[in-house]
């Protein structure tokens, strides 16, 4: 009897384990899921210029349904990743 029992657990277990394995809604990350992080976060887009480059910085809040643009200028005598770490300081303290 216990040996019967085994046979049945395994064998489900088995059919369970070959199945193609798909995503079910409650498995994925979405907009609604509770887990995703409540904030749009920011964005930047960095062009090369002449004499340094051009930061654009973006964010959008969602409350107000607005999106809104800055742009730096990174003279190329300042370092790129210094620059880039400073204008991101700045628009954190504008918030």
């Amino acid at each position: 009897m216990i040996n019967w029992l085994k046979k049945k657990v395994v064998d489900w277990v088995k059919e369970d384990w070959n199945k193609p394995q798909t995503a079910r809604p409650d498995m994925l990350v979405g907009a609604d899921h509770p887990n995703r992080f409540r904030t749009e976060g920011l964005r930047f887009h960095i062009y090369p210029a002449t004499g340094g480059y051009v930061m654009e910085y973006s964010t959008y809040d969602r409350n107000t349904d607005r999106s809104s643009s800055n742009l730096h200028i990174i003279p190329s005598d300042q370092d790129l990743g210094q620059g880039i770490a400073h204008i991101i300081t700045l628009e954190m303290l504008r918030k």
